[in-house]
């Protein structure tokens, strides 16, 4: 389970995102890949730097090249985040398990805009399983 540390969300920013839609989606099985990390900054002890990548494509074509897939969905999104406590000091897994919880509903929500400004029915990701 995941402790909860005192660490506010200061910004959120789309970095990257794309589509590659070369087939029908039809309700096939999707696979999300999330990459995410945290680390503190050089600006000042209580700021931080977080990052999550979320990856979308068929189940059956995870190990096909970006280019030859027929159907991929990527977001790369930037946070700051910053400590009310500049004493405290959190391990990279609590900063980054934590950047996670607070950018995955901005990741979803990304994701969804993004196959719904090309004309897809977005599909909808839950939390759990993801988020515990």
């Amino acid at each position: 389970m995941l402790n909860m540390i005192s660490i506010n969300l200061d910004s959120i920013t789309t970095q990257e995102a794309f589509i590659i839609n070369k087939a029908p989606i039809d309700g096939k099985e999707m696979k999300l890949t999330l990459s995410r990390k945290c680390t503190p900054t050089n600006d000042a002890p209580n700021k931080y730097i977080g990052y999550c990548s979320a990856e979308m494509r068929f189940a059956d074509e995870l190990d096909v090249d970006m280019l030859d897939t027929s159907f991929l969905v990527k977001v790369v999104l930037s946070a700051e985040f910053s400590s009310p406590d500049c004493s405290t000091k959190f391990s990279t897994d609590e900063l980054t398990e934590y950047a996670l919880l607070q950018m995955f509903p901005h990741v979803r929500a990304t994701l969804a805009s993004i196959m719904a400004s090309a004309g897809l029915t977005p599909y909808l990701i839950p939390t759990n399983g993801i988020i515990q």
